[in-house]
Formats: structure tokens, sequence, C-alpha cells
């Protein structure tokens, strides 16, 4: 047999697009690795001061100059810094806290994996690393969800994982941000359901329901609104008001509750107050949240009702959307928390792309 029928008969690859276009995928996420670590290294004199304000307060309770009595999340997060030696480098943690960010989406993506993406999900890679470095290279309570983030990647395929995340994510949840309490819970919820499910658009029900139950228990268990705790805090802080959010349907009777949520998870997931705010990295931001969730919405129908790696992350991602469209009191506080959550995005659409099963 000759070289020339050799080839012939070689079947066609299924990964990748051949050597040059490999290489030119790897070239775009190393770019753009190069350029978050110098983003992260010089965010302090480049970037906006606004971002930096949880940082400034968890950095006066790591001093001790700041203090609560009783608990606090700023407090436990200072606390962390100090007993993890990581409040000790403060000059050295911005990349470091980054570098924990690219290693969740190397794990998210694999990095064998990248030539069997389409150029525009390695444009999405690429932007993800761009928008952790903006994001996350500062001392914030977001660093400490990253190894949850990594942790749930590696539970895909563990259900002994999996459990060690729930047990993590409720400690998160008893010591830092109490309403991770109910992610988890709403996280079980629907990675029992995804799976039996028979249509992707039976989650719109499904979400639809669970903001009722959600309703129901802030109602009748702990004696407030649904959106109490977001009302609260634009109440008591000064929240910039272009980027505040506010409920959209007036009244606080049980069916006003529910449909403000209900319209208030579009206004999240498709941000346009952050697209037409006037501000550039506003807009890019709001513009690329908006092309994942679009992608998640498209992307769903090849995860419900069948078991495989795309039922965990679709179940958190809605789970913790579904939080934060009744929590969240800005868009700014928004984008700051969906960040770390990005991995979880890319594996959702390596898991849902027939392009990267062979590679996987």
């Amino acid at each position: 047999m000759t070289a020339l029928t050799e080839r012939r008969q070689t079947p066609p690859r299924s990964g990748g697009e051949g050597p040059p276009l490999d290489a030119l995928k790897y070239w775009m996420v190393c770019a753009a690795l190069a350029l978050g670590a110098v983003v992260a290294a010089s965010s302090h004199a480049i970037l906006p001061s606004k971002l930096f304000l949880d940082e400034s307060i968890i950095r006066r309770f790591i001093a001790g100059t700041l203090r609560f009595d009783g608990p606090s999340s700023y407090g436990t997060t200072g606390w962390l810094y100090r007993v993890t030696g990581l409040a000790d480098i403060p000059d050295l943690f911005p990349v470091l806290a980054y570098a924990v960010f690219a290693v969740g989406v190397v794990v998210a993506v694999g990095w064998r994996g990248i030539p069997a993406l389409s150029f525009p999900e390695v444009a999405v890679v690429a932007g993800s690393l761009l928008l952790g470095a903006v994001y996350l290279s500062q001392y914030s309570k977001e660093f400490f969800v990253l190894p949850l983030v990594i942790l749930l990647l590696l539970a895909r395929r563990s259900w002994v994982v999996e459990v060690a995340w729930i047990c993590l994510a409720l400690l998160y949840a008893g010591f830092v941000r109490q309403y991770w309490f109910l992610v988890v819970v709403l996280y079980i919820a629907l990675r029992v359901l995804i799976p039996l499910l028979r249509s992707a658009w039976l989650l719109v029900p499904v979400v639809m329901l669970g903001f009722a139950a959600m309703t129901l228990a802030f109602t009748f268990v702990l004696g407030a609104e649904l959106t109490f705790f977001r009302s609260d805090i634009n109440d008591t802080l000064d929240i910039d008001r272009s980027t505040r959010i506010d409920d959209l349907i007036p009244g606080a009777s049980l069916p006003a509750q529910w449909l403000n949520a209900v319209v208030m998870i579009l206004a999240i997931a498709f941000p346009v107050a952050l697209v037409v705010s006037g501000d550039p990295l506003q807009m890019v931001t709001g513009l690329f949240v908006a092309l994942c969730w679009v992608l998640v919405a498209l992307r769903s129908a090849r995860v419900v009702g069948r078991p495989g790696p795309g039922v965990v992350p679709l179940a958190f991602l809605l789970a913790f959307l579904m939080v934060q469209s009744v929590f969240e009191p800005d868009f700014g506080s928004y984008v700051r928390h969906i960040t770390p959550q990005l991995p979880l995005f890319l594996a959702l659409f390596v898991a849902t792309d027939e392009r990267t099963k062979a590679t996987s």
C-alpha cells in the first residue's frame, strides 16, 4: 500500500481543524493568559477605583482596624486571608488570584481539548480569562469561591467529590455568604430534575415553580418579602444608582413578589442596564455575560433528559442565577459574583459541543 493510499484511507480528525489552526487556537488562549496576567499585576494602577471598594473593607479587617460585633462575612474573609498567609503578600496576591482562576478555566476546557473548540468558543475562553483578571485581581470574598468552582468541575464524574463540594459549599454559606444555603438547595433539586425532564422547555416552569416555593418560604418561614435582603442593602449602603437593581413590579403581594423574581432573572441574565450604561468596561462586560447566558439557553437542550457531565454545571448555573435574581443589589456586584463561575459556563459549553466529545 502506498503512502498516498494510506493518507486517503485515514479517517478525518474528529477534534481540531489541522495543525496550523490548532496552533492558532493555542496562541489565542496563551495570549489571553498572558494579557490577563499583565492586567492582574497592574490592576490597581489601570482599573477603576470602584472595583476595589470591597478590597478596602477586607484590608481593614485583615489589619484589625475594623471589627464587627458578632459574625461578619467580611471578618471571616479577613481571617481566612490571615490564616492562609495570603494577607502577607498583597503585591503578589492579584496575580496569584488570577492564576487560580486560570487553573479553573483550563480544568473546564482541558488543555488538550483546546484544538477541538471552535474559534467563537476560543474567544469565549479568552474573554473569560480577561474578565477574571479584571474582577478577581484583588482581595475579595470571591477568591474563596474559586476552589469551590474547581471542585465542582471535578465532581462532574464523581459523586464522592460532589458530596464533598456540597459540604464545603454549606460551610461557605455558614461563615461567609448565607444565601449559598439556598444555592445548594436549588442545585440539589435541579441536579435531580434535569436528567428526568423530557424537554429543555420544561426548565421554564421548573424555575417558575422554584420562585413560587421561594416566595412562600420567605413569607411564611422567614417573615420577609422575597427581595427583602436586596432592598435592605440598597437602603443602607451607597449603591451606585446607575447600576442599582430595584424591584420592577410594585407591590408586596405574593403574586407581585413572584413576578418580580421571574422578570428579574431575565433582567440580570441579559443586563441591558450595563450595555447602555456608557461605561466601556460595563458595556463590554454586559455583552459578554449576555452572550454566555444565550449559549446556556441554546445548549441546555443537549443536557436535559440525559445523564452526563453537562448536568452539574447547568444545575449550578441555574440555581445561582435564581438566587442572584433575588439577592443582588446592583449589577456591579452581580458581575463580580458571576465571574468566578465562568469556568462552569465553559465546562457546559465543552460538554455540549459535539466537536469535543472525541477528545474528552
